[in-house]
């Protein structure tokens, strides 16, 4: 049966999670906070609800991260990632431990979703220096992209999509899992302390559906992925289609995160640029 294992007690109901924003963690711009509790009820904090103030002051923080970002070679921004995987693994049992308490599962389970997690990130930093483009294929990040993470996988399904990201040279806006965000907030810790430039990564917390669509209709976004509710799906590639966004979006459970083909590889990198095609007629100049 699921639950917690006894050996990890709960811990305190004191803390207060901030926005993470330009690489700071700031109060949302209403200062209204929700309390986030365990699986049996216990309170294990306070968690900000964003407002829209709050999702444009992350994607201009975004924005003005990209040109650096995506201006670092694929070997430089592959050796920060792992930098990021590397101090996530000494942070291993508290991830775990948060998981644990935050979705009922053991925590067992919960150290298999971070080491899992963890498989990501370094496979995302593998791949950074390789995805480089040829004289016949333009290969350039897409820019600032806004992620609606699955909640159902708080730590798995963040770092699947988030590592990828990045690793190509874009910025992101994150809505985490809004069921069970705490897991994001210690990720913000490790990100603020791994080399990654204020603004590659945001952390913008509350309920992902008004949040998803704020980002889904700026126009300095290029691109939302959404993984959720078959009605937000919709709403997403409907808002996609008026404002030229690019739109990636799955209901919530048609992807096994777990699995390594659909929780990497091709699906998920293709996703992260933009595929410029050379085409060479033939010709007497080509022919010798």
């Amino acid at each position: 049966s699921s639950g917690i294992n006894a050996e990890w007690p709960l811990r305190p109901g004191n803390r207060t999670i901030k926005l993470f924003i330009g690489g700071a963690l700031k109060r949302s711009a209403n200062d209204s906070y929700r309390e986030v509790r365990s699986s049996t009820g216990t309170v294990l904090g306070s968690l900000p609800d964003a407002t829209k103030k709050d999702v444009r002051d992350a994607v201009e923080a975004a924005a003005k991260a990209f040109p650096g970002w995506s201006g670092k070679s694929g070997y430089n921004r592959s050796q920060i990632l792992y930098f990021l995987a590397e101090n996530i693994c000494r942070r291993k049992e508290d991830f775990a431990e948060v998981i644990a308490q935050s979705t009922g599962r053991k925590y067992d389970d919960g150290m298999q979703e971070v080491d899992t997690s963890l498989q990501r990130l370094f496979m995302a930093a593998a791949w950074a220096d390789k995805f480089a483009s040829s004289p016949w294929e333009q290969k350039d990040p897409v820019g600032v992209i806004g992620i609606t993470a699955p909640a159902q996988w708080p730590m798995l399904g963040l770092c699947s999509l988030l590592g990828p990201a990045i690793a190509a040279g874009n910025t992101v806006v994150v809505l985490p899992s809004d069921k069970f965000p705490l897991v994001a907030a210690d990720l913000c810790q490790v990100i603020a302390t791994s080399d990654i430039p204020g603004g590659v990564v945001n952390m913008v917390y509350g309920s992902q559906s008004p949040l998803s669509l704020i980002l889904a209709q700026h126009q300095h976004v290029q691109a939302v992925w959404y993984f959720g509710y078959p009605e937000g799906c919709h709403v997403m590639t409907k808002e996609g289609v008026e404002n030229n966004k690019q739109v990636w979006s799955e209901e919530y459970d048609k992807r096994k995160w777990n699995s390594l083909v659909q929780g990497t590889g091709y699906t998920i990198n293709n996703h992260c640029y933009n595929n410029k095609v050379v085409i060479m007629p033939a010709g007497d100049s080509f022919a010798n």
